[in-house]
């Protein structure tokens, strides 16, 4: 079967980056400080990310050398956008305890959200070095070599997460796009179907699949990968992206 390479261009993939890292817990708190936290553990898992923000900061106020709690209101303010600020906190909490895992980690991971590929894998190896153990941190280690051009590495790094954590779908998942970003799609498939098989609802996967079916004149299986893909996460744009690229062109409007 001849696969239409020159169609992909067209269509909408991504790799997965692990999220941020929150601490629950930080040691030698006040009882003040222990108290906001919990409120801040509580608001988060609510998904109310205002008043989680402002229990973080009323915690850090009343523990103000808490490395774990400067971690805290960083990752969430680059979760929100601001980055600039978010990352005046990681680095705060580096310069406190240089050991500080998830500093480190979220500090990469903002990188790797702009495009800062060089201090992105310089911040993730060093809490890679704190954690050899992280599957989270090696898959976002691997993320940034990939932007960097690395691509070896990358696939070194990505099947090392899977060996820590082989229930862990994002490193499958991003083996699978770097595999259809070099026109294999075989490997792609196998890799993809992988990560379905531990997160059926790994809404990037079923969007990065459905366009290998479709450059392999698969329409009829890519369209409803698409479809769920949605039904899995309303908010993502790549897979409506593509339905009306695949629409258009096939003449299915």
């Amino acid at each position: 079967m001849t696969a239409h390479f020159s169609e992909k261009k067209r269509l909408m993939t991504t790799t997965l980056t692990a999220p941020y890292l929150y601490y629950n817990k930080a040691p030698n708190l006040s009882e003040q400080a222990t108290t906001f936290l919990e409120q801040a553990n509580s608001f988060f898992d609510q998904q109310d990310i205002l008043k989680t923000t402002e229990a973080y900061k009323n915690a850090l106020e009343a523990a103000p050398q808490s490395p774990e709690l400067m971690n805290n209101i960083g990752a969430i303010l680059a979760a929100q956008g601001a980055i600039a600020e978010g990352a005046q906190f990681l680095k705060r909490a580096i310069e406190t305890d240089n050991k500080c895992v998830g500093a480190h980690y979220n500090l990469g991971t903002l990188f790797i959200s702009t495009e800062m590929s060089g201090p992105a894998r310089e911040e993730l190896e060093k809490a890679h070095q704190l954690d050899l153990n992280s599957a989270p941190i090696l898959n976002n280690l691997g993320i940034s070599c990939l932007q960097g051009g690395d691509r070896e590495a990358a696939i070194k790094y990505f099947k090392e997460a899977i060996e820590k954590a082989p229930a862990f779908d994002y490193a499958y998942h991003n083996l699978g796009t770097t595999a259809f970003d070099q026109n294999n799609l075989d490997d792609a498939t196998e890799w993809f179907h992988q990560s379905l098989e531990r997160n059926a609802a790994n809404f990037a996967t079923l969007n990065d699949l459905a366009c290998v079916l479709y450059l392999q004149d698969k329409v009829n299986e890519a369209i409803p990968l698409l479809k769920k893909a949605i039904e899995a996460n309303e908010h993502y744009r790549l897979p409506y992206h593509n339905l009306g690229y695949i629409a258009y062109t096939k003449q299915l409007l």
